[in-house]
């Protein structure tokens, strides 16, 4: 009751230059604080997206790198099936000679 008795004393007289300059400055550094307080956190949230995704990063490369690991073994599996289809086996190229002979 006390704090409003003296809330309608001050709304009757009105407030000193000195009272409004003192609640002045301790409003703004109330502000400051909670500005401070909203810049780290925001700062915090930040730091944590840029680490997850540096972590999805780093294991997107490892993929890519496992992936192209991965194709150049199949290439060159590929180029060796190919390699033995296209030579003749050793017996056609006997036929061809036994051809070419009695011909």
């Amino acid at each position: 009751m006390a704090v409003a008795a003296k809330k309608i004393e001050m709304l009757q007289k009105g407030v000193s230059k000195f009272e409004f300059e003192q609640n002045w400055v301790e409003l703004m550094d109330r502000i400051e604080m909670v500005d401070e307080k909203v810049s780290r956190k925001a700062d915090e949230v930040v730091m944590t997206m840029v680490l997850a995704h540096r972590h999805e990063i780093e294991d997107l490369q490892s993929e890519l790198y496992r992936l192209q690991s991965e194709v150049k073994k199949l290439q060159k599996e590929q180029k060796n099936v190919g390699d033995h289809i296209a030579e003749p086996n050793h017996s056609s190229k006997i036929k061809k000679l036994w051809h070419r002979i009695f011909k």
